[in-house]
């Protein structure tokens, strides 16, 4: 009998310290994940990404080998992760993981916990950033809802869910619904957090956007002003938020007409991007597109084209044929080819350009109707005006009805349609557009 007893206290103590050994080593692992994390976010909170990189897929490894996919803590290193390439503009590489803990956020902490709506919201960023907008906009409400319910109306995460959804609403054209949330993130945010507060900065910036968009230019001018000299102050000249608020003032004043302000912007803001971002960034693309632009105004038709081709080129190759920022840039180096006089060359990128819009936004989409106009322009000069003249009769009858007689959108194509109407020799039908054209001018 004390044989057996000796031979049971030498299985607990193997036990023991078998135990012993496999503590030791969850904390070494432990202790790993915490030190890779720790490092990432601090790398990539100095904008230091690709150094992040390594180190948050490290952690993520670990987290899985030793904890499981469902961990919180795995989890949590799938979002650091997700994100990280999501800020690196790796959306393909990044959307699996931030939809992974997504799913595993419902599952472990329920639909209103806090951690599940930031997955919520970043996964409906990702999507809005990759154009697929029918995805990100019904994540974007349930977040907001969400955050507003168990969170409040003046809570950083509830305030960050509805400038997303009122950004991704005015990309849409849906101004009306956009406008308020927008504004109600920047009076909240200049109330608890002050004007300087880069929080502040990007609400300033927004609603100044969405101003534009809604073409009260005026208004918008001084909140665009206001937020690149924040920025300047707060985050320094070469900072990508930076950049974009000088990208923006600068497309602002280019379609003012003042060409001698906005070009130096939109050099320095290009020169930049180019550096700190990259050729391929997509704020790289948007700048290098608007100098592009900006040149065509200038006349500069021979420095517009490569600008506006390597900005096609690029946004084909990253983001794809139907992304609203590709399909911009389709138009406007047709535009460009169409000034050049190389209408046949011109004339299938307008077609495709149109051809995307109708299918990605609909036919009584602003930026659709942009698109039958210059191809309805171009078809004007080709000389083909039977083919031009539904088009062109199609984007003015929307026009009126989704943005007003006074609108800038409105006016250029009601003298597009004048003009026309003129040629086929059709008078009095012109003559009252003119007339119109003249006086909401």
């Amino acid at each position: 009998m004390g044989a057996c007893v000796d031979e049971d206290n030498e299985d607990d103590a193997v036990a023991s310290a078998a135990t012993t050994k496999s503590a030791t080593e969850m904390s070494k692992q432990r202790n790993t994940i915490d030190s890779s994390t720790n490092q990432g976010l601090l790398l990539r909170d100095q904008g230091k990404l690709d150094e992040a990189a390594p180190l948050l897929r490290e952690a993520l490894e670990i987290s899985r080998a030793t904890l499981g996919d469902r961990h919180p803590d795995t989890v949590t290193s799938i979002i650091n992760l997700g994100s990280l390439l999501q800020d690196q503009d790796k959306l393909d590489e990044a959307a699996p993981l931030l939809r992974e803990a997504l799913e595993a956020s419902r599952e472990t902490l329920g639909d209103r916990h806090p951690e599940t709506l930031a997955c919520m919201n970043n996964l409906g960023m990702l999507l809005y950033s990759q154009g697929n907008v029918d995805e990100a906009q019904p994540l974007l409400r349930e977040s907001l809802e969400t955050c507003r319910e168990t969170l409040g109306d003046r809570h950083s995460d509830t305030l960050a869910a509805m400038n997303n959804l009122g950004s991704l609403l005015r990309d849409q054209g849906k101004l009306d619904e956009a406008a308020p949330l927008l504004q109600e993130v920047l009076e909240t945010c200049r109330e608890t957090l002050g004007d300087r507060h880069p929080d502040t900065l990007a609400a300033i910036n927004n609603l100044g956007m969405l101003l534009y968009s809604q073409g009260d230019v005026d208004e918008a001018q001084p909140l665009l002003m206001e937020s690149l000299d924040g920025r300047r102050e707060i985050l320094g000249d070469r900072h990508p938020e930076t950049l974009a608020a000088m990208n923006s003032l600068g497309s602002l004043l280019q379609d003012q007409g003042n060409l001698k302000e906005a070009g130096p912007l939109l050099r320095e803001a290009l020169e930049a991007m180019r550096v700190t971002l990259g050729d391929r960034h997509p704020d790289t693309l948007t700048t290098m597109n608007n100098l592009g632009m900006l040149l065509k105004k200038q006349g500069n038709l021979a420095d517009a084209a490569p600008l506006l081709r390597e900005t096609l080129e690029a946004s084909r190759e990253t983001l794809g044929d139907l992304h609203p920022d590709t399909l911009a840039s389709i138009i406007n180096l047709g535009s460009v080819l169409r000034d050049q006089g190389k209408l046949d060359e011109a004339a299938p990128l307008l077609r495709e350009a149109l051809d995307g819009r109708r299918a990605t936004l609909g036919d009584r989409h602003p930026k659709t109707l942009a698109a039958m106009n210059n191809l309805g322009a171009l078809l004007k000069k080709q000389g083909k005006l039977d083919e031009a003249e539904p088009l062109l009769r199609e984007a003015l009858q929307v026009l009126r009805s989704t943005l007003g007689n006074r609108h800038p959108g409105t006016l250029t194509s009601i003298s597009n349609l004048a003009s026309l109407l003129q040629d086929q020799g059709k008078l009095d039908e012109a003559a009252p557009l003119l007339r119109e054209a003249q006086l909401e001018a």
